[in-house]
């Protein structure tokens, strides 16, 4: 079949896509900016790479308040800014990885969105 390149917790790419699932979960966690590093110091402790997105959203919080013009006033952003870390894991290591990034947030709140992953193809 060819090379493959592995990833942490021995999730591989292949060279093309695979008939079977290999029963991987995608966590992308949902946190504001000035909590990035925390949940990226966990995965790199655990060995896991990550992506970071910037997004926007709406939602119960409010957005940002922006200086306008001169000093003469502020005014808010309709929506709230945050970041979306997300990496590839075995399923059967989810719930572990869920909980290690739970511990370094100390209390602070995210939201972890998992999804199935059924392959990993390097171009």
């Amino acid at each position: 079949m060819g090379n493959k390149n592995t990833l942490p917790y021995e999730l591989t790419y292949s060279e093309k896509p695979s008939m079977d699932s290999k029963n991987m979960k995608r966590l992308a966690v949902l946190v504001k900016p000035q909590n990035v590093n925390d949940i990226i110091t966990s995965l790199k402790e655990m060995g896991l790479e990550a992506t970071i997105y910037d997004v926007r959203g709406i939602g119960k919080e409010k957005g940002e308040k922006i200086a306008s013009g001169r000093g003469s006033g502020t005014s808010e952003q309709a929506y709230a800014t945050r970041k979306v870390v997300a990496t590839v894991v075995k399923a059967g290591d989810a719930n572990q990885v869920v909980e290690r990034m739970k511990k370094a947030l100390g209390g602070e709140k995210a939201v972890v969105m998992i999804s199935p992953v059924d392959d990993l193809v390097m171009l």
